[in-house]
């Protein structure tokens, strides 16, 4: 009868992060993750198909958390200003916690087409709270402002900008 082993995917996942974390992307092996969590190659496959999708599996997990994060923060606020800072502020915290992924050449050759595949379902997502408020304030054509906001935010916030770089744009985009 095969061993049952307990929080197997999450054991992986953690090892992952850790090996990410004093390693580095590049220096990372399937052998390797296996071998810090004492599972067999097999167990990991049971899990996932390859590296990459390990690493996609908890960068996801981290991003729907910061996301829930920005839904519950926002959810009664009337501020498109907080809004924006909110989701400003979770996107680069997402990248700082994952430099190590997102830094690596090799990571991004393997997660670029992935990304660029996910775009418009990540500016639709960070959009939805800023239409929220934008509607609430009764803003003219809330459904394009929160979509160009968004996209402004996403780009700009990647790019490396802050809020504080980029509010007095907010605020002329947001002047009635």
């Amino acid at each position: 009868m095969p061993k049952i082993i307990e929080n197997a995917r999450e054991k992986i996942i953690d090892e992952a992060k850790r090996q990410i974390k004093e390693s580095g992307y590049e220096n990372v092996t399937i052998r390797s993750i296996v071998r810090g969590c004492s599972l067999g190659l097999g167990t990991f496959y049971n899990y996932f198909k390859s590296k990459d999708m390990l690493i996609a599996t908890f960068l996801l997990e981290d991003w729907n958390e910061r996301m829930t994060r920005v839904t519950l923060s926002t959810e009664n606020e009337a501020d498109p200003h907080e809004v924006i800072k909110c989701i400003c502020d979770e996107i680069a915290q997402f990248i700082d916690s994952n430099k190590n992924i997102f830094n690596a050449p090799e990571a991004k050759k393997s997660f670029n087409n992935t990304v660029a595949s996910y775009h418009k379902r990540l500016v639709s997502q960070l959009a939805a709270p800023i239409r929220k408020v934008c509607v609430l304030n009764g803003y003219e054509n809330a459904e394009f402002l929160s979509l160009f906001i968004a996209e402004s935010t996403l780009t700009w916030t990647v790019a490396g900008k802050t809020y504080i770089d980029l509010a007095p744009i907010f605020n002329k985009l947001l002047t009635k």
